[in-house]
């Protein structure tokens, strides 16, 4: 029997709403939920969340609940509405963040190998089937099953790296000798995750060449898929869609967006706030920061008030 970990009541959703500190008032009668849904797929006895002013879309709910802003909260004979001060999506996702849990069993799993030099801190999850080579982990950090740590690593604290990663692989860094014969140049170098970093499945960066660190900024989140070549650097709170490519001693600047499947050639630099299309290939530096890049080879395209996929901008 499959379980399912989407299962909520509205006594819990209440509950950790005080528990959290987020004021709310519940418009209409009780509901009997069951499960977090999307609006883009309606099930009866859902919780939804809504940032629009319009609630038509609304209309054909069933015996279900919507986190939403005070203006459009209502009670109808398909819906009540829990009504909030704050951002209705910034509710719902600090909701949902304590609603489920997903990591892995606090400590070491017993399926594990961890290095006997290996520097683990407090607080730290290593699911099944793990390798840890001489590497540090710091404090509140979770390391998800089959994830491999290599040597020479060093992992900031509330880092999170899902299953299917590999940080400090070995590169292709290669030259024809005389006789014609490939020439593999071993990499020395070492891997930094800052704190506060996630890394979704099946991401790998590479360690760096000679003496040299790849780096990856702090608040710093990766989608799956993504490959990070050696010696680069992500400044602070980038954002990768699934599948990008980033090659060796690129340099990415704080909070940029690269969109899904996009990449950056070797020893390019992109400005901080640089925002690059799906598919893209960026092939030169970008130098003004806060543009925004597409196409194959890419190039700036004129600015516009905001764009679609982005996250929305902190707020000072």
């Amino acid at each position: 029997m499959m379980i399912d970990r989407n299962d909520i009541s509205l006594s819990q959703v209440l509950s950790t709403l005080t528990a959290i500190g987020i004021p709310f008032r519940l418009v209409g009668p009780e509901r009997n939920i069951r499960k977090v849904c999307s609006l883009l797929r309606k099930e009866p006895n859902g919780l939804y969340y809504f940032t629009g002013n319009d609630p038509a879309m609304l209309s054909d709910l069933k015996d279900s609940v919507v986190v939403c802003g005070d203006i459009v909260s209502r009670a109808t004979d398909g819906y009540s509405c829990i009504a909030v001060e704050a951002d209705p999506q910034l509710v719902f996702y600090r909701l949902c963040a304590q609603l489920f849990d997903t990591r892995p069993s606090r400590g070491v799993h017993s399926t594990a190998q961890v290095h006997p030099e290996a520097v683990i801190g407090t607080d730290v999850r290593i699911g099944p089937y793990s390798i840890i080579g001489r590497c540090r982990i710091g404090d509140g950090s979770v390391i998800h099953s089959h994830v491999v740590i290599m040597d020479g690593c060093w992992v900031g604290e509330r880092v999170t790296v899902e299953p299917n990663c590999c940080l400090g692989a070995a590169g292709a860094v290669w030259v024809w000798d005389e006789q014609g014969q490939r020439l593999i140049l071993p990499q020395v170098g070492g891997v930094r995750i800052e704190d506060d970093v996630i890394l979704c499945s099946d991401v790998t960066v590479v360690r760096g060449l000679f003496n040299e660190e790849t780096t990856i900024g702090r608040g710093t989140v990766i989608a799956p898929g993504s490959k990070i070549g050696h010696s680069a650097v992500l400044g602070e709170e980038c954002h990768l869609a699934n599948n990008v490519s980033i090659a060796g001693s690129a340099i990415i600047g704080a909070r940029s967006f690269l969109g899904s499947g996009s990449s950056v050639r070797s020893h390019a630099k992109l400005a901080p706030g640089t925002i690059v299309g799906s598919g893209a290939a960026v092939v030169q530096d970008v130098v003004e920061p806060s543009t925004t890049v597409a196409g194959v080879p890419a190039v700036p395209l004129p600015q516009k008030s905001g764009r679609k996929g982005v996250p929305k901008p902190f707020k000072s």
